[in-house]
């Protein structure tokens, strides 16, 4: 299942991310792709704080690699741009956040693609015609995501 969403700016950056928090369920991976400056952190930002994170602890894991927000449910953040190879993903506990009942964020997720469960949201930004503008192009694999996915879509077209 696919469908692609048009952002406007920072504002509707925000409104999509919290639309998304308000349709999850764990356990659920979401891989975020897009070119570098897409705004793939700052979603990453509004959804975690949409589910209670702390404003000041959400940043790019670039560095760190992980980072883990005490939101509700729990995100597993990474960002996979420096990480090597799968081995390296795999001894950072991927496997264990993927099973924890949390939603996994990965930035960078087109670098790893066989590591990503069969229940994945997939998240893609561009940098639209305008700077702040976006297009989101969105698809799910298996029902759990694909479900996520078409509550999203109906809450979206709602408004």
């Amino acid at each position: 299942m696919q469908c692609e969403l048009s952002i406007e700016d920072l504002a509707d950056c925000q409104m999509f991310a919290e639309h998304v928090a308000r349709c999850v369920s764990t356990p659920l991976a979401i891989a975020l792709s897009g070119t570098l400056g897409a705004g793939k952190t700052q979603w990453t930002r509004f959804f975690a704080i949409a589910l209670g994170a702390n404003p000041e602890s959400v940043s790019s894991p670039t560095f760190m690699l992980v980072h883990e927000y005490a939101s509700r449910p729990p995100i597993y953040h990474l960002d996979a741009y420096r990480i090597g190879d799968e081995e390296e993903m795999l001894e950072l506990g991927f496997e264990e956040m993927l099973d924890a009942e949390a939603i996994t964020i990965v930035e960078w997720a087109d670098r790893f693609p066989r590591l990503l469960p069969r229940n994945t949201l997939r998240i893609h930004l561009e940098v639209g015609e305008r700077a702040d503008s976006r297009t989101v192009q969105l698809q799910a694999d298996g029902q759990h995501a694909k479900a996520i996915l078409e509550k999203l879509i109906s809450h979206w077209e709602k408004g």
